[in-house]
């Protein structure tokens, strides 16, 4: 399964928006027979939106607060299919913060989000977070309250 983070110029985890990720790192993981989990680098993909606006993008974009009309807008809802292009071939995107906009595109393509608790700032610590809460998750059928 390949797995996309979006990071920062200096290739550690990228916290805003992902769509102004200057790069996604794209990571491949593995679990063995035995039930043994390996995640690689597969590659580093740099951002082709963020080369063209570079360092233009206003806080609502950094942070993802879109209001209903930025939400509606053509513009902006492509501009997050344009995100599919750069991490098509992936079944995750981690990210910190993503918006419905964001999650849509994805969902629409098979690509599943997989939130980044604030906590977490090491790409490492994303992706065994990622194989923890997301076995755990998938595992659980029920949850009842213990006493």
């Amino acid at each position: 399964m390949k797995i996309a983070l979006p990071i920062s110029e200096s290739d550690t985890l990228y916290k805003n928006n992902p769509l102004t990720a200057p790069k996604f790192a794209i990571y491949n993981i593995e679990i063995t027979k035995s039930a043994d989990v390996y995640f690689s680098l597969d590659s580093i993909i740099e951002n082709r939106f963020y080369q063209t606006k570079g360092t233009s993008f206003d806080t609502n974009e950094l942070s993802c607060n879109c209001d209903k009309s930025r939400e509606q807008n053509l513009r902006h809802i492509c501009d997050h299919y344009a995100l599919h292009e750069l991490i098509k071939g992936c079944s995750y995107l981690l990210a910190s913060k993503y918006c419905l906009n964001t999650k849509n595109s994805m969902q629409s393509v098979g690509i599943k989000i997989f939130k980044i608790p604030a906590i977490i700032n090491k790409i490492n610590f994303a992706i065994n977070n990622f194989i923890i809460g997301g076995s755990l998750a998938y595992k659980i059928t029920d949850i009842h309250h213990a006493s």
